[in-house]
């Protein structure tokens, strides 16, 4: 109910790990196939974030846009990254 909400008043939805819940992804894919471009809001969008998976919907992955960031190598750089996406979201950064 909550993404047919989103796709009919332009709401964005992102859906984290979906690659944890194998089995919800052919309903997902179902509901996305389903969308109506003249019933769906221009604005709506949707996310979804996932490791790479076989049992991924092949249809789903073929009608979306990818965008694939590989993980930093090592603990030191995996904790930058995560510093620095912090204190990107932090307004004034830490020393504020």
């Amino acid at each position: 109910r909550a993404l047919h909400a989103a796709a009919m008043s332009g709401g964005w939805v992102l859906l984290c790990n979906c690659h944890l819940c194998t089995a919800w992804l052919p309903m997902l894919e179902q509901f996305c196939g389903g969308l109506d471009s003249q019933q769906t809001h221009r604005d709506f969008r949707l996310w979804v974030t996932s490791a790479p998976i076989d049992d991924f919907p092949v249809a789903l992955l073929q009608s979306c846009l990818k965008l694939a960031c590989p993980k930093p190598t090592g603990l030191r750089a995996r904790l930058l990254e995560a510093y620095q996406a912090l204190e990107e979201e932090t307004p004034g950064g830490f020393g504020a």
